[in-house]
């Protein structure tokens, strides 16, 4: 199977680069650890999107294993797009009118 583009909306950059700095403030070891785990979980997304259960009727979702942040994304005919890096106690659905 093809791997697809993966495209990051400005949103979900934000989300993510704004977790790593309150990782980095923390622990810079930690810090690396969720980027790297984010990047891991990323390239799975875009070679195995349908791995991924659906989250909500134009998403799914890949959770991050040892940190409280799912990247949501919605899969188009030629790209995967990540609509959020959502913290597992934000409010759902926040990121609905990113789609």
């Amino acid at each position: 199977m093809k791997q697809k583009t993966l495209r990051i909306r400005p949103e979900a950059r934000e989300e993510i680069d704004s977790a790593f700095e309150w990782y980095f403030q923390r622990s810079p070891k930690a810090a690396e650890a969720f980027l790297a785990e984010v990047d891991i979980s990323l390239a799975q997304i875009a070679s195995h999107p349908k791995l991924h259960p659906r989250y909500s009727k134009y998403t799914r979702r890949c959770i991050l294993g040892k940190f409280k942040h799912s990247v949501v994304f919605q899969e188009k005919d030629d790209i995967i797009l990540v609509i959020a890096l959502a913290h597992a106690e934000r409010r759902f659905g926040y990121w609905q009118g990113r789609i």
